[in-house]
């Protein structure tokens, strides 16, 4: 069993899209580029094998008259070719530093006001619920992570339970005595999770 899901965990206006490591831009976008490489790859495909007509399999892969104006302007072409290209290079870059960057592991704010302003390590955060979530039953294994944002905090925590454990008891043990503690010693109404569930495979494994 491999169960996934997003909680708030309670009312607010705040998305729980953040608790996830962001990836639907960088799977839209590949996604896209591939779809439109594919398009233009069975174009090609079609057109130079002649299935278009042999006409069009037999003209130029540039436009008459887009030939004759890059032979008029070659240094105009050449500029174009070298900004569009560079821009590629950089678009590049951006997207391999963007996708393999760590993912931030904020440290949160608490209070404020009159009172003043707290720092809370968001490794301490996590390591206080994953003792918690310890405690639920049926589960042998967590992992927790703080996400989001220093003002607007979140979790993402993946557990690993036992083959007769009963999901439903642990999604309200979780709720009702980890998030809830969590939620108060931040004290906030709204803490977005995002909660994996995983059976615990080690146990049903035969020793030799």
């Amino acid at each position: 069993m491999n169960a996934e899901q997003s909680s708030r965990t309670a009312v607010g206006k705040h998305s729980p899209a953040g608790v996830s490591r962001p990836l639907a831009f960088e799977r839209a976008v590949t996604s896209i580029v591939g779809v439109i490489a594919l398009a233009a790859g069975v174009l090609a495909l079609l057109v130079g094998s002649g299935v278009l007509g042999t006409y069009r399999a037999r003209r130029p892969l540039l436009d008459p008259l887009t030939r004759s104006w890059v032979i008029s302007n070659p240094g105009i072409a050449l500029a174009v070719a070298a900004v569009l290209g560079i821009v590629l290079v950089v678009l590049g870059v951006w997207w391999i530093t963007h996708a393999l960057r760590p993912e931030a592991r904020p440290n949160l704010h608490l209070g404020g006001g009159a009172a003043g302003r707290t720092s809370l390590s968001g490794s301490a955060l996590s390591e206080a619920v994953r003792a918690d979530a310890h405690e639920v039953t049926g589960v042998v294994g967590v992992r927790v992570r703080t996400t989001g944002t220093p003002e607007h905090p979140g979790l993402r925590m993946v557990l690993s339970l036992r083959d007769d454990t009963d999901v439903r008891q642990v999604w309200d043990e979780l709720d009702h005595k980890v998030l809830s503690r969590a939620r108060s010693a931040l004290e906030t109404d709204s803490l977005p999770t995002t909660i994996k569930l995983e059976l615990d495979r080690s146990r049903g494994q035969r020793v030799r």
